[in-house]
């Protein structure tokens, strides 16, 4: 006989699950009612702890059970390893902490220490923990918003954020590259960029101190700094065009040449007086007394001497006078200055070989200088220089002193002078006369004396002592 035993329901109609047992027999009250509880005999029960004649389907509806609270809301999880085990079983969010869970803080708050899966809340989880995470967006990417430390992703944190960020060094260095506003670097950043940027002024100006390469401006970067004293800047290393390699603008007198423009450039030695450059950095025609090869001719004139006055040629001493009327005893040849000569005679012991108007032949208007020579031959004779044509002029006085300028032998010595000419009726060539000293006939005597009743015409002959026959000759220069 079969006993169904039934759980009464609760308020709202919901029953348990009926469990059938064979007894082979049961008990019933005679009222009707069903029994609330039928316990099986000792000796029936199994060992196995089943109840004999129990269905396996029945069982399991009676372990799967749910309880439901009088509202109607679900219940906390419970771990279904319990209910196999036999032990409480395990619901996340109940606020006790079980083996399984790391921790259980009975909310379903996901900002604070325990997540709602009753795991410990950690950066990549994503959620932002308050007050311990800035963000979290549970990727390891440092180049977003949040960095993998859950720290909200910032200027100098050491990663370059994309889009927002062009560079992050990490430090607040701004001479290395990479600025403290994670800028790069750059020229005009008022930033010296080290080892790449030699200054950073900040602006746009190209002739001042800084360039707007940022280098530091100097003479030969091609850019006028006239606030630094530039004249000019070419950006070349020629230092004889028109701008100087220290950056001044050529000129005379800068010591530098200007190829094209000047001869000579000796900077302050330029001189006009003595050269060899001029003040108008034109070189000097000679210098000293090196005449270049020139002479006298080179500047049209017939004979003379030319000289140089420290820079320039002197042609004072150049002349195209007329030949003086000559026929005489022909002397030697002078070559410093322009002497033709004008007189020739041969004085014998007696006669009347040198008459006594003698110079007649150079009075020309043009010759205003003397040459009086005597000697014995065309290689040994002395000779005196008169600044003044006496035959021509006349004497001042007696004596006239000072008209000598130089007394010479054959060979450029000197001998001593008294530098004084006498005359009777202070001309020279119309009677007797007296040059260099007014001794009579001594042969010794550096004088020499014409007419005066020695036993030769020319006496003395500038006391070279010659006691015989001896030559004069004359010259004349303009």
């Amino acid at each position: 006989m079969s006993l169904l035993i039934g759980a009464c329901g609760d308020s709202t109609g919901t029953t348990s699950d009926a469990a059938t047992t064979t007894t082979g027999q049961s008990t019933t009250a005679d009222t009707g009612q069903e029994s609330t509880t039928a316990m099986p005999t000792t000796a029936n029960t199994p060992t196995t702890g089943e109840v004999p004649g129990t269905s396996t389907s029945s069982t399991s509806s009676t372990s799967s059970t749910s309880s439901t609270s009088d509202t109607g809301d679900t219940a906390d999880t419970i771990d279904p390893s319990a209910a196999t085990t036999g032990d409480d079983p395990v619901v996340c969010g109940d606020g006790e902490v079980a083996a399984s869970e790391a921790c259980d803080d009975g909310n379903k708050d996901n900002t604070d220490a325990c997540l709602d899966t009753c795991v410990a809340a950690s950066c990549g989880d994503g959620f932002i923990q308050a007050d311990v995470e800035a963000c979290d967006d549970a990727n390891a990417d440092n180049t977003d918003a949040c960095l993998d430390t859950c720290a909200a992703a910032s200027c100098g944190d050491g990663f370059i954020q994309t889009d927002v960020e062009a560079c992050d060094d990490g430090n607040a260095v701004e001479e290395d590259g990479c600025l403290a506003t994670c800028v790069e670097a750059s020229c005009g950043d008022k930033i010296v960029w080290e080892g790449v940027e030699a200054c950073d002024d900040g602006n746009m100006v190209d002739d001042d101190a800084c360039s707007n390469t940022c280098a530091s401006a100097s003479c030969g970067d091609g850019v006028v700094q006239a606030g630094l004293g530039e004249e000019c800047d070419d950006k070349n290393l020629v230092d004889t065009d028109d701008c100087l390699n220290s950056c001044k603008l050529s000129s005379c007198g800068d010591g530098v040449v200007w190829a094209g423009k000047e001869d000579c450039d000796d900077g302050g030695a330029n001189n006009d007086e003595t050269g060899p450059c001029r003040t108008d950095c034109t070189l000097c025609e000679c210098q000293g007394n090196d005449l270049m090869g020139m002479t006298c001719g080179d500047f049209g004139f017939s004979c003379g001497a030319l000289a140089c006055d420290g820079c320039g040629f002197d042609t004072g001493d150049c002349a195209s006078p007329g030949a003086p009327n000559f026929m005489g005893k022909v002397g030697p040849s002078f070559n410093d200055g322009c002497w033709q000569q004008c007189e020739g005679y041969l004085d014998v012991n007696g006669g009347d070989d040198i008459p006594t108007a003698w110079g007649n032949d150079c009075v020309g208007v043009e010759f205003s200088r003397l040459r009086v020579v005597c000697g014995t031959g065309l290689n040994s004779y002395r000779y005196i220089t008169v600044e003044k044509n006496v035959f021509k002029d006349g004497l001042n006085g007696y004596p006239e002193n000072g008209l000598i300028s130089e007394a010479k032998d054959q060979g450029g010595a000197g001998f001593p002078i008294d530098n004084v000419i006498y005359a009777e009726n202070n001309q020279p060539n119309t009677g007797r006369s007296w040059w260099n000293g007014g001794n009579g006939c001594d042969e010794n005597s550096t004088n020499i004396t014409f007419n005066n009743f020695c036993t030769y015409e020319a006496s003395n002959c500038f006391g070279q002592n010659i006691q015989g026959e001896r030559y004069l000759w004359v010259y004349v220069a303009p």
